[in-house]
């Protein structure tokens, strides 16, 4: 084996006997010196495996094959599971002497070889394969009967298989449309260049076996000038290749001049303005690339109206932008042009790049302009929503749509049975109508949870005549897989307290006693319901691992005691707590003023001051998650300072989302620099002065922190800041104390109303140890407390003015 060239790792494989007779051909057939040369072991096990391929192996050395096309034609054919020896010497010989690619002689050999009928049809087929760049790693076999017949089409490479991104739906749309075959071969054999796309080639769908010699007298129509049809055919496919170009040149005096020809294939213009006069009477040197597009396919599709809506309107017409709505992809095919007005036209512009999703809506369906600007720019599940609706009259479908986009009331990853089960919803009412019907009696219903409750509404119907409040539509919605099985909304209540996991984690670590959960069970069942264990636990477990755990667990065991007995305000004013805080002598009038909460309406936004439990444990995930969350902020150990007598939060509400959250505190502060304790020998000489009880100068001060805001854009991101400053200055007018803002509220106020001023600011103690203070560098523990810290702020002028008088 060694002296014949074949490899000893063969010995494993084969027989002595097979060995041996492979040896004996070698000899014989005199192939050694080919064989020690070649480094093939596909070549060699053929030579050991299979009769007759010794006698083969010459006779393609002879013939001047190389090794490596040799290779590649036994590795092409053993993917087939077949042997080069099954087919005739000749046409192995035939195949091997092609100009092709070594891994496509074989897929020629089996698949066309058999079949080609004369030479040229075989150097066509030979050049497809060749410049088929999809051979080169996917077997021919992979083609259907039909493509691997258009193979022996001359044109198919030169036209077709120039870009390489598209080759494989090109044949298959090639293949389903013969008179496009028939058509294509006509223009190659009278040597017009082309190239198409798989674009062009959808295009050129509508063509029917008819249209084949409608081309053949456009042929003749052209007097056979290969350049001029050249350029026709460059044109006509610029032009969305439509019938009415055709219909246009076959009406002309035949045969058409050459000057006539060159007069109008000049260019794009020269074009246009011939295949249109008479439908469009517009200067064509105004009209925009994008622009151009529309104006086709209103005089390919006969619309005649729109078209002299834009004769009469041209200048209208041609001010629209690049991103009006008339130049979407899609508004075309799913508007009626002939229904627009002159105003659809200046309502359709727009200076702003943006997506549409009108590919989702039902092919061959029509709708009206109103409708296509309302779904413009809308999120793909308002999309597919409004296309499920299209059983309802164009009202109330327009309705339905306007409802809940104002609130925003459907998710953008939305599943397509979600959206199955809530269009099954409203093909029966609006949601406005389920909103107020069929569930008004839910006392504080937000609409985000009666969507919710419509989403899962096959689970959830049988609850809604029991629920009676937010917090109980909002944990059916959460909870619908757990308590579908439930005969009624009674049970699911009296199931919570030995269902819920995170509350018998809870009631074992804060040593709620059975008599305790008992007297307080109906605070205790609203508590869960409204999600309160589950926000709870997260931030538990992290204190419980902190420094000074003991004394933070045993404050938040405190605070959700309060809760579940229904005196949360009861703890957080607790009396005295407030004037302790700040150590501020705060009048009984001031501390009503401060416990109340104001609320301001502006554009379309709602600020309110809040205070209560959940808003509070929750302000770090509102308006968008922050480093206070209670399920994983990194600061969360600080956030039970939030629930301090002096520290509030204010919520600015878009619809029924939160879009913007600021705390303000309060707490006192001075234009001059207070002495750390107000404690000296007496001035005898003004025996009679008056004795402060507090710093020098000190002033009750409104701080009003950063603002956290979320899906706003810049003119809304004013609004809220300016609400944001509106409501505290009153809040401070309320309380007689000094308003200050943090730096982020700068030109967020009338005029001249507040001022830059260094000012010192009160750091007030918790009764967490730790608290966050946004406008003041973050975490403050209590070593840092209970001082004055100097920053520039923001400051009313008028206090500041008063201070300057004094």
């Amino acid at each position: 084996m060694e002296k014949d060239g074949l490899k000893p790792e063969f010995t494993g494989g084969f027989s002595e006997e097979a060995l041996e007779q492979a040896c004996k051909k070698i000899e014989t057939l005199d192939l050694r010196e080919w064989v020690q040369k070649g480094d093939s072991r596909q070549i060699q096990r053929e030579l050991i495996r299979t009769s007759g391929f010794a006698e083969l192996y010459q006779a393609m050395h002879i013939w001047g094959m190389e090794e490596q096309t040799i290779h590649a034609m036994l590795r092409a054919a053993d993917s087939y599971g077949e042997h080069l020896t099954q087919y005739p010497e000749g046409q192995v010989l035939e195949a091997a002497a092609l100009n092709l690619k070594p891994s496509l002689k074989f897929e020629y050999m089996k698949h066309y070889l058999p079949l080609v009928r004369y030479e040229e049809e075989a150097q066509s087929v030979a050049d497809n394969l060749d410049s088929f760049p999809v051979l080169e790693w996917q077997e021919a076999s992979a083609l259907t009967e039909g493509q691997r017949a258009m193979m022996r089409l001359p044109f198919l490479g030169p036209y077709l298989f120039n870009w390489h991104d598209h080759e494989r739906e090109a044949v298959e749309l090639l293949e389903q449309n013969q008179p496009l075959q028939k058509i294509l071969m006509m223009n190659y054999v009278r040597g017009v260049e082309l190239f198409l796309d798989t674009g062009n080639l959808k295009d050129l769908r509508w063509l029917q076996a008819a249209d084949v010699e409608v081309f053949r007298r456009l042929i003749e129509a052209f007097e056979y000038d290969t350049e001029d049809l050249t350029s026709f055919w460059q044109l006509w496919l610029e032009n969305r290749a439509g019938r009415y170009d055709l219909d246009w040149l076959l009406s002309q005096p035949r045969p058409i001049s050459k000057d006539r020809r060159q007069n109008f294939l000049q260019n794009r213009l020269s074009y246009l303005n011939a295949i249109y006069s008479g439908r469009l009477h517009i200067n064509f040197d105004e009209v925009k690339y994008f622009q151009l597009q529309i104006l086709i396919y209103a005089v390919e599709h006969r619309k005649k109206h729109f078209l002299e809506l834009v004769d009469q309107n041209s200048e209208l017409f041609f001010s629209l932008g690049r991103y009006s709505l008339l130049f979407e992809d899609g508004f075309c095919e799913h508007c009626n042009l002939n229904s627009l007005t002159a105003k659809n036209l200046k309502d359709s512009d727009s200076i702003e790049r943006a997506s549409n999703h009108f590919e989702l809506l039902e092919e061959g369906q029509q709708y009206t302009f109103e409708e296509m600007r309302l779904l413009w720019r809308q999120k793909e599940a308002y999309v597919k929503l409004y296309a499920k609706l299209s059983p309802l009259p164009v009202d109330q479908r327009l309705l339905t749509l306007r409802q809940l986009l104002k609130r925003d009331l459907i998710g953008q990853y939305i599943g397509e049975e979600e959206l199955d089960r809530i269009s099954c919803r409203l093909l029966e009412k609006p949601f406005g109508a389920w909103f107020e019907k069929e569930f008004g009696h839910i006392q504080g219903l937000l609409r985000k949870t009666a969507m919710g409750l419509l989403r899962q509404y096959p689970k959830l119907g049988h609850f809604i005549p029991d629920l009676q409040t937010e917090a109980d539509a909002l944990f059916a919605v959460n909870n619908a897989e757990k308590i579908v099985d439930y005969p009624n909304w009674r049970q699911v209540q009296a199931s919570v307290l030995t269902t819920d996991q995170d509350w018998a984690c809870l009631k074992e670590n804060m040593a709620f006693s059975e008599a305790f959960i008992h007297e307080y069970q109906a605070g205790i069942t609203n508590f869960l319901l409204r999600g309160g264990s589950t926000m709870v636990r997260p931030l538990y477990d992290e204190l419980r691992y902190r420094g000074d755990s003991e004394k933070s667990c045993e404050a938040l065991r405190r605070i959700v005691q309060a809760e579940l007995m229904g005196q949360f305000y009861r703890l957080k004013y607790f009396a005295g707590d407030l004037r302790q805080e700040i150590h501020y002598p705060i009048r009984e009038a001031q501390e009503t003023a401060w416990k109340q909460n104001l609320s301001l309406t502006r554009q379309g936004f709602t600020a309110k001051e809040v205070d209560d439990f959940y808003h509070t444990i929750r302000m770090g995930e509102l308006p968008h998650y922050t480093c206070l969350s209670c399920f994983g902020g990194s600061q969360r150990d600080c956030l039970l300072a939030a629930f301090d007598s002096n520290k509030k939060i204010i919520l600015i509400y878009k619809g029924e989302t939160v879009a913007a959250r600021a705390c303000i505190r309060l707490t006192k502060g001075s234009f001059q620099q207070p002495s750390a304790v107000n404690f000296e020998f007496a001035d005898l000489s003004r025996e009679d002065a008056p004795r402060s009880t507090h710093a020098y100068g000190e002033k009750l001060v409104l701080f009003l922190e950063h603002i956290y805001t979320s899906g706003l854009n810049s003119a809304e991101e004013g609004v809220v800041k300016e609400m944001a400053v509106a409501l505290a200055t009153q809040k401070a007018a309320d309380l007689g104390a000094v308003a200050v803002l943090a730096n982020q509220y700068r030109e967020r106020y009338p005029s001249g109303q507040y001022v830059s001023a260094p000012i010192y600011i009160y750091i007030s103690k918790s009764k967490n140890g730790r608290q966050y203070l946004d406008s003041l560098g973050g975490a403050a523990v209590t070593s840092t407390e209970e001082r004055y810290k100097q920053e520039s702020f923001l400051v009313e002028r008028a206090a500041l003015d008063q201070t300057h008088a004094a």
